[in-house]
């Protein structure tokens, strides 16, 4: 019996832990004509951050504000991702993480550039979706798509925190995909999601399927950023084990 009440606390420990380490917020900085820099200090404190990001794992959503024009339309707009850098300062100094994972990758050239390469990218539509998220601060469904950086592992306490975007700059002369995958003049919006929002939103694949284009080429893949089963069920799952096992045992009345 001491075990199933030790099970249970911990159950309950790790699932305050996970609440505390929740900040999804919509960033205040955006990105604009392509590139730009992102205080995330602006919304987030460092003991906040340094909670949300004891999984080494950071998840933002993205809002596609893109022109409608040419093979985009209002159900189906993209852009590709040139670079991202997370940058955390700590009091033992800045530590880079540049790795980062969408759903969609595509072969696009870019401006200047010879031939395609394969770059990850984002998709998305006008106006908001349909979905429903769990985030309490903001409306999940005005974000189209998930960008995931994982191992981000540091020393210290953070007292800085930036993200630096650049979009691809697409060949002017290339083919569908460059066309499609351009940026406009937009205000791209991030926010920093929960694993299980960053879940729901990847899932729902805004702006794919046969609201594409058909002349594009894309690829869909699952990230190795996945969202994994929350903590609160592997430490549940002893629980339950036991307390069956307790009941299997005890004899029928």
């Amino acid at each position: 019996m001491k075990i199933l009440r030790l099970f249970v606390i911990l159950a309950i420990m790790m699932t305050v832990a996970s609440a505390w380490a929740e900040i999804p917020t919509v960033l205040t900085d955006t990105i604009s004509k392509g590139d730009g820099v992102i205080d995330i200090f602006k919304d987030a404190t460092g003991a906040e951050l340094e909670e949300y990001l004891q999984s080494g794992t950071l998840y933002l959503g993205v809002d596609l504000n893109e022109d409608a024009s040419g093979l985009e339309s209002s159900t189906s707009a993209g852009v590709a991702i040139k670079q991202m850098e997370l940058i955390i300062t700590t009091t033992e100094g800045d530590f880079s993480f540049t790795e980062f994972y969408t759903n969609t990758t595509a072969m696009i050239q870019e401006a200047g550039a010879t031939e395609a390469q394969e770059y990850n990218t984002l998709f998305g539509s006008a106006g908001g979706s349909d979905i429903t998220g769990s985030t309490s601060n903001f409306d999940l469904s005005n974000f189209d798509d998930v960008i995931i950086l994982e191992n981000i592992q540091f020393e210290g306490q953070i007292i800085g925190a930036t993200l630096s975007v650049t979009f691809l700059n697409t060949e002017a002369t290339g083919g569908d995909n460059e066309s499609f995958f351009d940026y406009s003049a937009g205000f791209e919006e991030f926010a920093i999601l929960t694993s299980g929002d960053a879940a729901l939103l990847d899932s729902a694949n805004i702006g794919l399927g046969d609201a594409a284009p058909t002349t594009i080429s894309y690829s869909v893949d699952s990230p190795s950023g996945t969202p994994e089963p929350s903590w609160f069920l592997l430490a549940v799952i002893p629980v339950i084990y036991l307390w069956r096992q307790r009941s299997r045992a005890s004899p029928s009345p």
